[in-house]
């Protein structure tokens, strides 16, 4: 099975050096996704850490606002009426 112009021993050599090498790969390969799986990891719990703030937060001003109003409030009251005068437009041309 072995081509007649190569070395055994030299065949032999190959492959090994060749499973070294796929070996060393599939070594990297699972540091560089470790790594990077572990980056995602923190980023994961940094988000979930920023949510959970912000909630905290929200919750905070939610209970802040629907407490009762202390016995001095005023309440106020608006009311709208309708311009019946002339208004001149701003710019220039017009009396002041």
């Amino acid at each position: 099975m072995h081509s007649p112009g190569r070395n055994p021993i030299a065949q032999s050599l190959a492959l090994a050096v060749l499973g070294v090498a796929l070996v060393g790969a599939l070594v990297l390969g699972a540091v560089v996704f470790a790594v990077l799986f572990g980056v995602f990891i923190v980023g994961y719990l940094v988000s979930l850490a920023h949510a959970w703030w912000r909630l905290r937060q929200i919750r905070r001003r939610a209970a802040y606002v629907d407490r009762p109003q202390p016995a001095g409030f005023v309440e106020g009251e608006l009311e709208v009426v309708e311009v019946t005068a002339e208004v001149a437009r701003r710019g220039s041309g017009g009396a002041a």
